[in-house]
């Protein structure tokens, strides 16, 4: 059993760093704390308990919609980590745990005014883990960076708001409840209220754990609250419930790629096609399923590039590319540029386009 200095330490990597696993976590404790004379076993240990702590806590939040979930979403259940974390985000204290009566932590106050997807903190100024309010303010600043690039005169709001009414008629027509709570995260999400859209469409995936649009449509909240790590993986689960060769298979795969070439994503966990001949294959399947669709240009191009940019290498191994290459890069970069509403973002895709046909000559 790992003692609680242990597993103090342990909590707090795990709350910063939740995709590590034990050696990775191992690792950067012994960096922290040279002179700590602890083994893998022993984190294995602290995670185990961790996880339980989490576990009981995930059930007392989902036990409402597990009562009324229907026979088929309780044999299938949902992802164990569907549901948002009650306890501190800081120390990782349930509110049980406070003694004070509490039953919730307060929210981080910034989150509620972006209307993004929240932590708990028993204290903004958590007294168990004060560095934790830095590790998170870089989600607010990622949002509001992320806002600004993609501002576009409200074309895409127009277009969120259409797929809203369209997901509220369907909830009408077919009167299921998934549906309904479905239609409700399109609803928030066209109004910029990522927060309650993403609590919408976990309850949606308690019902229903083998519907892949919730997961892509709550990986699509948390992208655009700066979430990316828990955004990526929610892509990668949509990703693999759509038939292969979709278009919705090929969106979820174009957005789970854009997520994990973020920074943030850096020391997460890549799928077995995360290589040069992998991306190359996966990313030609992607256009062919979906053609027209501008993220699926912007992968196949990056790809075919090797570049995320003029002066970044894909976070991947990348291998020599030929003046063909090239050209065709340009080429789908050309065309993401022209599906683009936002002017920052097409003039960015334009510039790469011009980049590669430079480094084709």
């Amino acid at each position: 059993m790992a003692d609680d200095g242990l597993l103090e330490a342990v909590r707090g990597l795990h709350l910063a760093h939740p995709e590590l696993g034990p050696k990775p976590l191992l690792a950067k404790l012994r960096g922290q704390q040279p002179d700590l004379a602890v083994g893998n076993k022993d984190v294995r240990e602290a995670l185990a308990a961790l996880k339980a702590e989490e576990s009981k806590a995930t059930e007392a939040a989902a036990a409402p919609a597990a009562a009324a979930a229907p026979p088929a979403a309780e044999e299938g259940g949902a992802p164990p980590d569907v549901a948002i974390s009650l306890a501190c985000f800081g120390c990782g204290r349930l509110p049980s745990e406070m003694g004070d009566g509490r039953k919730k932590h307060p929210v981080c106050p910034k989150c509620r005014e972006l209307k993004i997807p929240t932590t708990y903190w028993c204290d903004v100024n958590c007294p168990g883990n004060p560095a934790a309010w830095q590790r998170h303010t870089p989600v607010h600043k990622a949002v509001r960076r992320g806002r600004k690039l993609k501002e576009d005169g409200g074309v895409m709001q127009q277009r969120d708001r259409e797929t809203a009414e369209e997901a509220a008629r369907e909830a009408e027509q077919t009167g299921r409840a998934f549906d309904e709570l479905v239609a409700e995260g399109a609803r928030y999400a066209s109004k910029e209220a990522y927060r309650s859209a993403a609590r919408a469409l976990r309850e949606a995936i308690t019902l229903r754990p083998d519907r892949p649009d919730a997961y892509h449509n709550l990986g699509a909240a948390l992208t655009n609250s700066g979430h990316y790590v828990e955004a990526a993986q929610r892509f990668l689960e949509a990703k693999d419930r759509w038939p292969v060769g979709s278009e919705g298979w090929a969106r979820s795969t174009a957005w789970a790629f854009d997520m994990l070439t973020q920074e943030a994503c850096a020391e997460v966990a890549k799928p077995e096609w995360w290589n040069d001949e992998g991306l190359k294959a996966l990313s030609a399947r992607v256009l062919r399923a979906a053609p027209n669709y501008g993220l699926a240009n912007e992968v196949r191009a990056i790809v075919l590039s090797g570049r995320l940019s003029a002066w970044e290498v894909g976070p991947w191994e990348v291998g020599p590319r030929s003046a063909a290459e090239l050209r065709k890069a340009a080429a789908h970069f050309d065309r993401a540029a022209a599906l683009c509403p936002a002017p920052v973002l097409k003039a960015d895709r334009a510039e790469a386009a011009a980049w590669c046909r430079a480094r084709a000559m």
